[in-house]
């Protein structure tokens, strides 16, 4: 079975743009009082936040492996695996949000896409992986 990668929500990944906004107010003052050096690291501010932005919306959310769960969190600087063997349920809090239960680490919480919420309960399901008893 191959690997199924699942992006971050659109709406997470539009809001990552919000990171540019610090440097409208900034470009007034730099246009009055213009010096060249000043320009050059304006600039590279910029590209440097773009290629961070860009590079982030292009990382997958997870990778659903045939043996574990790969999580990419933007808050972790390394993935967080979650093998099959180790899952205990999941709870689906709504049509576009579910929590992943682990055994020996914190519950976690993913936004995505209605489709994407669907592929992965499939593949939980296939893994004999259930949803809460409340939910039933």
């Amino acid at each position: 079975m191959a690997a199924l990668t699942l992006k971050k929500h659109p709406v997470t990944r539009a809001a990552h743009y919000l990171y540019l906004l610090p440097f409208l107010p900034a470009l007034q003052p730099l246009l009055v009082n213009y010096r060249m050096v000043d320009m050059i690291i304006y600039l590279a501010g910029i590209v440097l936040v773009l290629f961070l932005v860009i590079y982030g919306n292009h990382r997958p959310l997870m990778r659903v492996e045939p043996d574990r769960v790969c999580l990419y969190l933007h808050y972790r600087h390394n993935a967080e695996y979650h093998p099959f063997s180790g899952m205990i349920e999941y709870k689906r809090l709504s049509a576009s949000r579910i929590t992943l239960f682990s055994k020996n680490q914190n519950p976690v919480i993913l936004n995505m896409k209605k489709k994407d919420v669907e592929k992965l309960i499939s593949r939980l399901e296939e893994k004999n992986i259930h949803a809460t008893e409340t939910e039933k």
